[in-house]
């Protein structure tokens, strides 16, 4: 089995995120694409990262394959992704190897693990708040509350996106309206209000560097959904349960 990617650097960012929830998984490969869906050992966060058949310059798959992936290794391999760097994957029967092709060719090879892997089941959500914004104000507003507090609120408002943090250190606040330039679309059937763990939000930041739009959807103490649109038809859907008081 062999995949090539044309840009090594879209998983070098999905990757490192993935990395930080989720230790050990399992990625599976079929005649749709790539696929990583996981929890994390809380379950707290379901990842789900997948990638069509399309995106790829070659696939080359003859049956579905799953492999176990220690995510840790497999990210500390992705970080010597480059620029112009293609992304070859090559799957064997106890390993897999990483081949990045530009200046050169570098290759790594991996063990495969022995992994059980654990049955998610399809999540249906009634989400009544939809916001998108830019990648950038996404990893910037994460960046803005981290110094503050571990939790934050999330206001879905008519007119206004609000994201509040309190502690002990004291309380920060970003506000984002609808002529800011930064909300791309905005739709709210009710005013929602939920509250999330700030360190689940920062691990996907780095996403956002592949990643134009960040689609969050909420709702009144419930899951956030935070989706990214990768190049070429990828997505990663982040689902991070509310933090209830």
């Amino acid at each position: 089995m062999k995949l090539t990617f044309f840009d090594a650097r879209v998983w070098k960012y999905v990757i490192a995120g993935i990395s930080k929830v989720v230790k050990e998984t399992v990625a599976t490969v079929n005649e749709e694409g790539f696929r990583i869906k996981t929890m994390d050992e809380s379950k707290v966060v379901l990842i789900d990262f997948f990638l069509p058949a399309s995106s790829f310059e070659e696939f080359e798959v003859e049956e579905e394959r799953k492999f176990g992936v220690n995510m840790e290794d497999l990210a500390k391999i992705m970080r010597r992704a480059t620029k112009d760097d293609k992304l070859n994957i090559e799957v064997g029967e106890s390993s897999y190897s990483i081949i990045f092709e530009g200046h050169g060719r570098r290759k790594f090879t991996l063990p495969q693990l022995e992994i059980y892997e654990e049955e998610i089941p399809e999540v249906e959500l009634d989400l009544p708040a939809k916001v998108e914004i830019t990648s950038d104000s996404y990893r910037e507003l994460v960046k803005d509350l981290e110094p503050v507090a571990d939790t934050v609120t999330f206001y879905a408002e008519p007119g206004r996106f609000r994201v509040e943090a309190t502690s002990d250190l004291g309380y920060a606040e970003v506000i984002i309206t609808e002529d800011s330039g930064v909300l791309l679309n905005y739709e709210i059937d009710e005013p929602a209000r939920s509250s999330y763990g700030l360190e689940y939000l920062s691990y996907v930041s780095s996403v956002s560097q592949v990643a134009d739009k960040v689609s969050l959807e909420l709702g009144n103490d419930m899951p956030l959904r935070a989706s990214f649109d990768i190049a070429e038809g990828g997505s990663l859907v982040y689902l991070v349960a509310p933090r209830l008081e």
